[in-house]
């Protein structure tokens, strides 16, 4: 029988209470009823996946995200959410008591910066769990961009002290609407990104695990579910990246179709940086 790779990607929503400059999240995508997903976690379950990351757009926006959570444990899977933060004191219960690792953004230690993602609520988190015996593995993400690239080693001082377990630093992807209407002011050259890479490890290590994503690292590397249920896997030949269509999450040679798309390097290596942290 053929398997679900281990962790599924799922954006539940496109919708988003941000409009981030950066943010490569598609738009105005249906999304599934609840009814539809919990076929869907069942199927991911059965068929060996092992771990859901929830995302979006903002995840925590759908009202019925509690049932979603509480479907997906129901199928003896991990969550794995990636939240802007800001309704995550709306529901810091359930994430509490589910949630197996939480991701959250940093793009500027300005606490006035003003675009999104904004620091106060991420700060706001990473509080709530500085002091509790009981958390899930906290990962820092920052997309580094003309807007940033001078103040990295001060988001670093920021955080240095904090429960985070992983500090994600990747290279900005021109994909979907925002990130490619704002390619020409955001990105930066490869060799300034590594060299940002590199002082970042030499600086911080010793606090977190630092994770460099590259765009080439990421190419090829994901099974992605979009809002209405279809699968599609980012294509990234270095100028815009796509979105390739693989099929429907129903369809019964989805994982067939998949793996024929796949770069197994890739997508095991971005697993062990993103996901292996204990």
């Amino acid at each position: 029988m053929e398997t679900f790779p281990e962790i599924i990607t799922f954006r539940i929503t496109s919708r988003c209470n941000y409009n981030c400059n950066c943010c490569f999240g598609p738009k105005n995508v249906s999304e599934l009823p609840l009814k539809k997903l919990k076929e869907i976690f069942m199927l991911l379950s059965k068929k060996g996946a092992k771990a859901i990351v929830l995302t979006g757009g903002e995840p925590l926006i759908r009202e019925d995200i509690k049932e979603i959570i509480h479907s997906i444990k129901q199928c003896n899977m991990k969550i794995y959410l990636d939240t802007n933060g800001s309704l995550f004191f709306s529901h810091n219960k359930i994430i509490d008591e589910n949630v197996d690792v939480l991701g959250v953004p940093i793009y500027s230690p300005e606490p006035e910066y003003k675009g999104t993602p904004k620091l106060e609520p991420v700060i706001k988190i990473l509080e709530y769990y500085k002091n509790k015996d009981k958390k899930p593995v906290i990962r820092i993400g920052t997309v580094i961009t003309q807007e940033n690239s001078e103040s990295i080693e001060e988001i670093g001082n920021l955080i240095k002290d904090y429960p985070i377990n992983l500090w994600k630093i990747y290279e900005f992807l021109p994909q979907n609407v925002n990130a490619v209407n704002n390619k020409n002011k955001l990105e930066i050259s490869k060799e300034k990104f590594n060299e940002i890479g590199k002082r970042i490890m030499n600086k911080f290590s010793e606090y977190f695990k630092i994770s460099i994503s590259n765009r080439e690292k990421r190419n090829l590397a994901y099974f992605f579910i979009n809002p209405d249920g279809k699968v599609f896997m980012p294509v990234d030949d270095g100028g815009i990246c796509k979105e390739r269509g693989i099929g429907d999450i129903f369809d019964r040679e989805i994982i067939k179709k998949w793996r024929g798309v796949i770069s197994e390097e890739n997508y095991n290596k971005n697993i062990q940086d993103t996901f292996r942290l204990n």
